[in-house]
Formats: structure tokens, C-alpha cells, sequence
């Protein structure tokens, strides 16, 4: 899923257009996304190209979610998939994940690396 929100990032796009063009791909792909993505600083949120709020998951976002994406810009990649969990009678479960990246124009890299495996926290 992160693949596919960073594959559409790209100068002079809005966040409501990265949004629709990554839940297109994203749900023809079968999956259940949910992207909730947001321009970073020093000091957490600030203003800048918003792909979508918690408050507008699947909508956009209206006026911030139409200011386009620019160069040399970092995000933090939030989002969480739907999934099916076998070991629990296939209930559905959420796995969240937020890393910060930065977007150079071209290509998005994240920051500390990305996350490869899961950190499993007591058994």
C-alpha cells in the first residue's frame, strides 16, 4: 500500500488527486485501504498538500486536499489496510502504519528507512 500512495506522488498533483488515483489502483488490487497522508516539518503537521483526513477518509479534502504536491516536501505516510486474520476466525483487523518520508520531485525515500517486518510486542 505504500508503493502504490508514493508511486502517485508527483509535482503540481493535488492531494485529492493522489488520493483518488491511489484508491483506484489500491481497491482494483483488492485491498482495503485507508490513507490518511500529511506534509511534515520540524514540528509535526503543517501546511502543505494533504491527502485526505481522518474526517474525510475516502472524500478528499476540500481547499487543503487541492494544494498541489511540490519538490522537496516530506510526508508522513499514514495509512492502514483491512485485513483478514485466519487465526481469529477471519475477523477483520486494521495493520496501521506510519513512517516519514521525504519527496524529492522524483521519487520518495523514507527517512529512516522503511519498516520491513513487524515489531511484535509481548506473546
Amino acid at each position: 500500500m505504500q508503493d502504490i500512495l508514493t508511486l502517485n506522488f508527483a509535482v503540481d498533483r493535488t492531494g485529492n488527486e493522489i488520493l483518488k488515483a491511489t484508491r483506484e489502483w489500491a481497491v482494483a488490487a483488492g485491498l482495503k485501504p485507508s490513507v490518511y497522508t500529511h506534509p511534515i516539518d520540524y514540528h509535526g503537521h503543517v501546511v502543505g498538500t494533504n491527502i485526505v483526513l481522518w474526517d474525510y477518509i475516502r472524500k478528499g479534502v476540500p481547499g487543503m486536499g487541492d494544494v498541489a504536491m511540490h519538490a522537496n516536501t516530506a510526508y508522513s505516510v499514514e495509512l492502514n489496510m483491512r485485513v483478514s486474520a485466519p487465526e481469529w476466525d477471519n475477523k477483520e483487523i486494521r495493520i496501521v502504519l506510519e513512517e516519514n518520508g521525504y519527496f524529492d520531485g522524483k521519487k520518495h525515500t523514507y527517512i529512516g528507512g522503511r519498516q520491513t517486518e513487524f515489531h511484535l510486542i509481548g506473546q
